[in-house]
């Protein structure tokens, strides 16, 4: 990337999003906040699971608070229809269960059942039965549901006896399942045609048994509140109280039947039969002031359904429990939206907390204790307040957060590893590069056998006087861009640019078969790079460019070497100061290309050389073979050339100084070769004093 442009809008950008949480977490939070605010909660299903998951775990660890004793079921099971085969035994057996429940104290019985078939005969024992009641001050609630029509989908009212005018005293049953199919909410006031409400059986049955006329006592200050006056507590004196007529979250407090104090009291028919007979003869009324609910109980009978709390529950629990609900005042009720989006905004302290942990564990730690945070907050307020509120979904959205924070971590680490690579290549070549990368700080060298190349170049002094510093520098910066692009193309390692000099070399850090040939042809193409460039140059700087090239192949060692605050790789041998030997030399025999025989020994294809010296260089012991090999720029002649000055040289080792002399002397004055002269002066000097113990291997003096 570079700045300006598309290209720093990319790195301002990567800035912003990837260098810092904070963005992501402001805007994720901000967005989610705002979205549960004006849509609502984007997870409710989550929340209500949860929500249920609650229930559970407060009835199995007895912590449900107790249902009031004056709500009792009494339950019509498949056993106790089939003692009543017929319709008219089953309504007698209905007329039944109103009498005994009325001479037990019941105050209120309340039916789940829809008595729409049979006649006036059928129907009057059950009749006759609701008008005794009433006369000893007791209610019998009928219910009633509206249900679609089939033909046009408009709603009918199905209700009992539909040949009698209809009762007063009726509740409607119509509950609704969320969106899942489970039974969770509920409605105590319905809108029926017309804009009219209707209490359902619940409501209904409260106000039967705190003795309050649903069309006298109970007032609608505004659309959404109902309100009536009750007795107090201490039957002193009239309780004004209200009821917000949304729809509310049913506070179950255990499965069907269920066991404990969380649990209403059932009856089926044989035991309130039995409670029915215990009673007359002791006279007492273990219902008194009670509120019977009767409903079919069994598969294939009553409506069934899935609560918050279990499965395959019936419908009647929904009544029975907003009746215990409104009884106890202990409603459970969705907190607003503003709250919940609170929640959601609270995660960017939680978040605040995060960005002190570097370490992917550590986030992952914090991700478990928010998950952990919000459950049990949310399982606290339900348990104290009895709101529902949206911590799961700002458990969904801290766990959305911690992704997208180990998202962006990784991200950035990534960039940042590709960022130092992508340094660390305009400093270190590929191989070099990846080795470092590995094995950071290690200070174990490691012995390999290279091919090293090396160049320099000539009348640096004189050039950078002409040129002064800054074209000196422009001049060096494209000597060597093509001293790279010829290594690089050939996969070498560079060592690095001292000076005007550059060494590179291949076989290490990673093995390299053909080393030496990729060396070769890097050598090659080296020279044609500096060719071109020389063409490119200002007549005065043409005379002064020259450079030397040297190869020589042999064993060192490669590793980082320095401190423990400062390390540098490269190599370490004799190996590297035998080629810059090699190297100036280039300058002392006048030729642009030098190799030894131990890199030559490894070509694969040798190319056509002349041996231009075997010598002993200043400062080692060990003989070096000097060969000049043949490469594109190599002067028309150089066939002819090699062929004479390997004839000369071969008389040179044979010690025949003065014929040696005469040969060098000839290719001297004939094609101006700069090795001939050299060695024509040197057999001159040997002529004049022999050396003793010839072996045509030479004692150089310079460098």
């Amino acid at each position: 990337m570079t700045p300006g442009g598309s290209g720093g809008a990319k790195v301002a950008g990567e800035q912003i999003w990837l260098r810092s949480p904070w963005p992501l977490l402001l805007v994720i939070c901000g967005a989610a906040a705002l979205w549960t605010f004006l849509a609502g909660d984007p997870f409710e299903g989550l929340e209500m699971r949860w929500f249920g998951q609650i229930l559970r775990w407060r009835y199995e660890r007895g912590m449900a608070p107790p249902a009031n004793p004056s709500i009792v079921h009494v339950d019509i099971t498949q056993v106790d229809l089939r003692k009543t085969p017929t319709l008219e035994l089953e309504y007698q057996s209905a007329a039944n269960i109103i009498r005994q429940a009325s001479e037990l104290g019941a105050k209120v019985i309340a039916f789940d059942v829809i008595f729409g078939r049979g006649t006036q005969a059928m129907a009057d024992p059950i009749l006759k039965e609701i008008e005794r009641a009433k006369s000893q001050n007791k209610t019998v609630i009928l219910a009633e549901a509206l249900l679609p029509s089939p033909e046009d989908g408009k709603e009918e009212r199905v209700r009992s006896f539909p040949f009698r005018e209809r009762l007063l005293s009726v509740g409607l049953i119509n509950v609704r399942a969320d969106a899942d199919g489970v039974l969770r909410s509920y409605d105590y006031v319905h809108e029926a045609a017309g804009g009219k409400r209707e209490p359902s059986l619940a409501l209904a049955s409260y106000f039967a048994w705190r003795e309050i006329a649903w069309d006298v006592g109970v007032t609608f200050p505004s659309p959404g509140i109902l309100r009536w006056g009750e007795l107090s507590s201490d039957l002193t004196s009239i309780e004004p109280r209200e009821l917000k007529a949304n729809t509310v979250l049913l506070n179950y407090r255990s499965p069907w039947p269920g066991k404990g104090p969380a649990a209403f009291r059932h009856y089926n028919v044989p035991e309130l039969d039995a409670l029915h007979a215990a009673s007359r003869e002791t006279n007492a009324q273990p219902l008194y002031n009670a509120i019977v609910l009767v409903s079919y109980y069994g598969a294939g009978l009553g409506d069934m359904g899935t609560t918050s709390i279990a499965a395959n529950q019936p419908r009647v629990v929904l009544h029975s429990t907003a009746l215990n609900d409104l009884i106890q005042r202990a409603w459970l009720r969705r907190t607003p939206r503003w709250i919940d989006a609170l929640a959601i905004l609270g995660l960017v302290l939680l978040g605040a907390v995060a960005t002190l942990f570097r370490g992917t564990v550590s986030l992952f730690l914090i991700w478990i204790i928010g998950i952990a945070a919000c459950c049990a907050l949310s399982a606290i307020t339900i348990f104290k307040t009895g709101w529902v509120p949206g911590l799961m979904s700002a458990g969904v959205v801290w766990t959305g957060l911690t992704l997208v924070e180990l998202g962006r971590r990784q991200s950035h680490e990534f960039i940042q590893r590709l960022k130092l690579r992508s340094t660390m290549s305009l400093y270190f070549s590929p191989h070099i590069m990846e080795h470092v990368l590995k094995n950071p700080g290690s200070m174990e060298p490691q012995q390999a056998e290279i091919t090293v190349l090396l160049t320099d170049l000539r009348n640096s002094t004189p050039i950078a006087e002409l040129l002064g510093p800054p074209g000196m520098f422009q001049l060096l910066n494209q000597v060597f861009e093509s001293q790279t692009h010829a290594i690089l193309a050939e996969d070498g390692s560079m060592e690095h640019f001292l000076g005007d000099q550059f060494l590179s070399y291949w076989g290490a850090p990673d093995a390299q078969p053909d080393a030496t040939d990729r060396a070769f042809r890097a050598a090659l193409n080296l020279i044609s790079g500096m060719e071109e460039l020389r063409e490119n140059l200002e007549p005065k700087l043409k005379p002064l460019f020259g450079y030397g090239v040297a190869l020589h192949s042999g064993t060192a060692l490669i590793g980082n070497k320095g401190s423990a605050q400062r390390l540098d790789y490269g190599l370490v041998g004799d190996l590297i100061n035998a080629a810059a030997r090699v190297e100036s030399l280039t300058k002392h025999y006048g030729v642009l290309f030098l190799i030894t025989r131990e890199a030559y020994a490894r070509l694969s294809v040798p190319p056509m050389i002349r041996l231009i010296d075997k010598a002993i260089v200043k400062g080692k012991s060990v003989p070096l073979e000097l060969l000049e090999v043949k490469h594109p720029h190599s002067p028309d002649h150089f066939d002819e050339t090699l062929e004479r000055y390997n004839a000369a040289f071969a008389e040179y080792e044979r010690g025949g100084f003065e014929k040696a002399e005469r040969m060098f002397a000839a290719l001297r004055d004939e094609r101006q070769d700069k090795p001939a002269a050299l060695m024509a002066e040197r057999c001159r000097e040997l002529t004049i004093e022999p050396p003793r113990d010839w072996n045509g291997i030479y004692q150089l003096k310079t460098k």
